[in-house]
C-alpha cells in the first residue's frame, strides 16, 4: 500500500478514463468546417513557430465526392513534422505538444474531438527532413474499445526522398451523417467560404487591399486548398485609408488602425493562463506550474468604414493567434452602465437603423478563448479591458455621456463613430448616392463583386468614391438628371477640393439647344462619330444608379454606364433623339440620354426609362428567339435594385428627406426653441417626446426642450406645423426654397406655406399608413417626394 511522505498509508483511485471517452468526443457539435479548422489550427501553428520555412507554407485538404464508396477526409501539410515523442505527445487528448501559449489552441483536445465527429479511424503520419522514416499511428476507436486501452501501436514507413517533411491526417469511416454532408458538392463550396472568414487574416497576403495600407492588414499568406481549390481569404470591402471625412474642424481617415500595448504579464506555458500583473506571484494561478514566461500584452488591429451598408454583414472580428473566433461581433456598439448594469445600444441608430457598415479586426492574443473557439471568455479580466481600451469607458454618443458623467469619447472605436455613423448620402458622410438618396442596394452589389474576386475594377473604392462625388454634385445641380456646373477660377469645385476629378464631364460652352425639327450646325455634321460621342461625355454627368453589370441568360453581359446630358443627341442619319446607345471595348455599353428632349420636358417620360430601353435593345440584338423588348426591358430594369419604387425603399428615402430639412432647420429653431414648441399641436409633442424616448433613455428631456435639439424628433407633421408657425423663418431659402416674404398678398402667402408643408404631410401619411399600398399609391408618393426633395433649400 502506498505510503505519504509523513509515513502514513493511504488508498489510490485509478482515474485513467475509457477508451469510450474519445468516441464520446465525437458528440459535440462541431460543425464539418470547425472539424477541419482544428487540424488546420495545428498545422498554422507549425507555420506560425517556423522562423524560416523555406518554401510556401501550404495545407491541402480532400473532402469525398460523391461517387466516392468509401469516403475519407485528409489533410497534409508542409510543416516541418514532428519526432517519435512530439507525436505522442500530440495525440493525447488534453495535452498540448506546443504548448496552449502562443498556438492556436490544445491539439490533443481539439484534434480528438476533430477525429471523433468525422469518422472512426484515424492515421497519423509525419516526418522531418533528414529522418528516414515515416511515423504512422492509427486510432482505431472500435479497437481501442474491444482492447480496453489507449495504447497503439507505432510504426515505420521508410521514406525515398529523405527532404520529405510535414504531417497527414486521414479519417475513415466516416460518420453516415457526415459523409452524405459532405458528398454535397455546395457543401466544399461553403466550407471554402467559412474557412475564408475565419483564416481571412492569415491567408491573405501583405497588400490585400488597394489603397489600403500594408500595416494594419497585411496577412501571413499562407495558403489552404480544399479539393485541389484554393481558399480565397475573405477580405475586408473598406474605404482606403486616404478618404476622410471632417467632424469639427478635425479630418477622420476611413481606416484607423489600432496598437494598445498593455502591461507585461506572466503567462503560463503549461495552461495558457495569464497571471494578474498585479500580483506578485511565482506559480501560476491556474494549474500551479512554475513555466512561466513574462510575455507582453497587446491589443492590435484596426477600425474601420465598409464600403456597403448592410443588415448582416458588418461588425467587429476578434482574432487570436491569427484565426477569427468572433467575426461580425456587434458587442462593442452597446455601452453597459457600470452602475445598473443595463445596456444602451449605440450604433447603427441613423436611418436605416438596422444596418451598419463599421467593421474592423481586432487581435487579442492574450484573452482566453473557449475550448470550442466561438466566443473569448467574457467574464475575464483581459476581455473586459479590451473593451474599454477600444471603446472606452462611457458612451460614445457625446450627449448620452455627458448625461452619464462621461468626458468625450476618444477611443479607437469611438473615433470612426464620430465620423461615419451617419449614412447620409455624399462626401459628408462619405456614402455613394444618386442625387436625391443614398445608393445602398447597388453599394452592396458592388460590395458582392468585390468579395467574388472575379471583377477586378471592384477591388479598389474608386468607382464606391466616384458616386459619392457624382451626387454632390447632382445636389449642387439640382438633382440626378441635372447638368454639372464648370469649376470656377478660383478652384473652390468639389474636385479641388478633394483633388480628385468627378464621374461627370465638364463642358463650360454649352450647345445651343435644338428643336427636335431643326438641323444641326455645320460642325456637328462634319464631326467623326468619335468626336460627336466625346462631345456628349463632355457635357454629360453619369447616371449612378444606373451604372453596373447588367447579365441576362442567354442575352450576354455588358457592363453600363448611362450618361445624362443637356446637348441634343443626333442619330446617324442626324436626327435629334431621345437617348442613344454606343458599344464600348469589350462588354462596355455606354448609353446617353438627353434630358431636354421634348418627351421629357413636355410629356413627363422618365429619362431612366429610355435609358433602360436602350440597353434592352443592345442586348435583344443578340437573342436567339427574338424576345419580346418589353420582357428584356423588364429584365434589366430588374438588374437595377435602386429603381425599385417599393414601399421600404420610398421609407428610406422619406427618412432621408426628413433628416435633411430637420438638419437645415437645427440652427434656427435653437434661438427661438421656448416658441416654437409652444407653438406644436399636442399630438405632435407627444410623438416627439416618445421617439426621443425610444432613442435615448437617458436623455435630458427639459435641457432638449431648451435648446431647441428637439427638432430631431419631429415626424413630417411636427415639421410641417413648425413651418405654419413662422414661414417667415424658414421660407425664401432658409430650408425651403419657396418665396414668401416678397409676396405682399395674404392670399398668396397662404398658398406658397400650402405648397411646400402639403408634401410634407403626405410624407407623413405615407409614414403613419401601415399596409399594402398600390402601384399608383406609390408613384404617386415617388411624386410628392420629388416635389419634396427640389423644394430643399441646397438643391439647386
Amino acid at each position: 500500500m502506498p505510503t505519504d511522505t509523513d509515513g502514513s498509508s493511504f488508498e489510490e483511485v485509478d482515474l485513467t478514463p475509457s477508451p469510450q471517452l474519445l468516441e464520446a468526443l465525437g458528440d459535440i457539435p462541431y460543425k464539418p468546417w470547425q472539424c477541419l479548422a482544428e487540424l488546420i489550427d495545428n498545422s498554422f501553428d507549425d507555420f506560425l513557430a517556423d522562423p524560416d520555412p523555406g518554401e510556401r507554407q501550404e495545407v491541402w485538404i480532400t473532402l469525398p465526392k460523391a461517387s466516392d464508396y468509401d469516403p475519407v477526409v485528409s489533410l497534409q501539410d508542409n510543416g516541418r513534422g514532428m519526432s517519435p515523442e512530439m507525436l505522442q505527445n500530440a495525440l493525447k487528448a488534453g495535452y498540448s505538444g506546443k504548448r496552449r501559449y502562443g498556438s492556436l489552441g490544445l491539439f490533443g483536445m481539439g484534434f480528438n474531438i476533430a477525429t471523433a465527429r468525422l469518422g472512426n479511424q484515424t492515421e497519423v503520419r509525419t516526418t522531418r527532413a533528414g529522418d528516414a522514416d515515416w511515423l504512422v499511428v492509427e486510432i482505431d476507436l472500435r479497437r481501442l474499445q474491444q482492447n480496453d486501452t489507449f495504447r497503439t501501436p507505432l510504426r515505420r514507413e521508410p521514406k525515398l526522398d529523405l527532404t520529405e517533411h510535414g504531417t497527414e491526417v486521414i479519417v475513415r469511416r466516416l460518420r453516415a451523417e457526415i459523409a452524405d454532408d459532405l458528398k454535397k458538392t455546395h457543401r466544399h463550396t461553403q466550407i471554402r467560404g467559412d474557412l475564408g472568414r475565419v483564416y481571412s487574416y492569415l491567408l491573405r497576403g501583405a497588400s490585400p487591399i488597394p489603397g489600403v495600407p500594408d500595416g494594419p492588414m497585411a496577412g501571413r499568406g499562407f495558403r489552404l486548398k480544399v479539393n485541389g481549390k484554393t481558399v480565397s481569404p475573405r477580405l475586408p470591402c473598406v474605404w482606403s485609408s486616404s478618404r476622410t471625412v471632417t467632424k469639427q474642424g478635425r479630418e477622420i481617415p476611413a481606416v484607423k488602425s489600432v496598437d494598445i500595448r498593455m502591461a507585461a504579464a506572466l503567462a503560463c506555458m503549461k495552461c495558457g493562463h495569464w497571471q494578474n500583473p498585479d500580483l506578485d506571484l511565482d506559480r501560476c494561478a491556474q494549474c500551479d506550474s512554475d513555466d512561466m514566461r513574462l510575455s507582453e500584452r497587446r491589443i492590435h488591429g484596426w477600425f474601420g468604414v465598409q464600403r456597403y451598408l448592410d443588415e448582416t454583414d458588418y461588425g467587429i472580428d476578434f482574432l487570436r493567434n491569427g484565426r477569427k473566433i468572433r467575426t461580425g461581433d456587434r458587442s462593442l456598439f452597446v455601452w453597459e452602465n457600470p452602475d445598473d448594469g443595463s445596456q444602451y445600444p449605440e450604433y447603427p441608430v441613423d436611418i436605416p437603423a438596422t444596418q451598419g457598415r463599421i467593421v474592423g479586426e481586432i487581435h487579442l492574443d492574450h484573452v482566453p478563448v473557449g475550448y470550442q473557439k466561438t466566443d473569448f471568455n467574457r467574464e475575464s479580466r483581459d476581455w473586459r479591458q479590451a473593451v474599454i481600451a477600444l471603446r472606452g469607458e462611457g458612451p460614445m454618443r457625446p450627449k448620452k455621456a455627458a448625461a452619464a458623467g462621461y468626458p468625450l469619447n476618444s477611443s479607437p472605436l469611438g473615433e470612426i463613430f464620430k465620423g461615419y455613423q451617419e449614412n447620409r448620402p455624399g462626401a459628408e458622410s462619405l456614402t455613394p448616392g444618386n442625387g436625391r438618396t443614398a445608393i445602398h442596394d447597388a453599394t452592396r452589389e458592388w460590395g458582392g463583386k468585390f468579395h467574388s474576386g472575379k471583377y477586378p475594377e471592384f477591388l479598389s473604392d474608386e468607382i464606391w468614391y466616384q458616386a459619392v462625388l457624382a451626387h454632390d454634385e447632382a445636389r449642387e445641380n439640382g438633382g440626378t438628371l441635372a447638368r454639372s456646373k464648370a469649376p470656377d477660377e478660383s478652384g473652390d469645385s468639389l474636385a479641388g477640393r478633394t483633388g480628385l476629378s468627378p464621374t461627370t464631364g465638364i463642358q463650360p460652352d454649352r450647345a445651343t439647344p435644338l428643336s427636335p425639327s431643326a438641323p444641326p450646325p455645320a460642325r456637328e455634321i462634319m464631326e467623326t462619330e468619335d468626336e460627336r460621342f466625346e462631345r456628349y461625355r463632355a457635357d454629360a454627368r453619369q447616371v449612378v444608379d444606373l451604372t453596373g453589370e447588367v447579365t441576362l441568360p442567354r442575352l450576354g453581359r455588358r457592363f453600363v454606364t448611362v450618361f445624362d446630358t443637356r446637348t441634343p443627341l443626333l442619330d446617324d442619319q442626324a436626327q435629334q433623339v431621345p437617348s442613344l446607345t454606343r458599344m464600348g471595348r469589350g462588354v462596355n455599353l455606354e448609353v446617353f440620354v438627353n434630358g431636354e428632349h421634348p418627351v421629357f420636358r413636355e410629356y413627363g417620360r422618365d429619362p431612366r426609362d429610355y435609358a433602360l430601353m436602350e440597353i434592352a435593345q443592345t442586348l435583344l440584338a443578340f437573342a436567339p428567339d427574338g424576345q419580346k423588348i418589353t420582357a428584356v426591358t423588364a429584365e434589366v430594369t430588374r438588374q437595377f435594385p435602386d429603381q425599385r419604387v417599393t414601399e421600404s425603399a420610398l421609407r428610406d428615402r422619406a427618412d432621408s428627406l426628413l433628416g435633411r430639412v430637420r438638419e437645415l432647420m437645427a440652427p434656427i429653431v435653437g434661438p427661438m426653441a421656448g416658441e416654437l414648441w409652444e407653438a406644436l399641436p399636442d399630438e405632435v409633442r407627444q410623438r416627439a417626446e416618445r421617439d426621443a424616448g425610444r432613442s435615448n433613455a437617458a436623455l435630458d428631456w427639459p435641457t432638449v426642450l431648451k435648446n431647441g435639439a428637439f427638432v430631431a424628433h419631429l415626424d413630417a407633421a411636427g415639421i410641417a406645423a413648425v413651418v405654419r408657425a413662422h414661414p417667415s423663418r424658414f421660407l425664401d431659402g432658409a430650408v425651403f426654397r419657396t418665396s414668401w416674404s416678397g409676396w405682399s398678398d395674404t392670399a398668396v402667402k397662404d398658398r406658397q406655406v400650402t405648397q411646400t408643408v402639403r408634401p410634407l404631410e403626405v410624407v407623413g401619411e405615407f409614414l403613419a399608413e401601415p399596409g399594402t399600398k398600390t402601384r399608383l399609391e406609390l408613384s404617386l408618393a415617388r411624386i410628392t417626394f420629388d416635389i419634396l426633395d427640389d423644394s430643399v433649400a441646397g438643391s439647386v
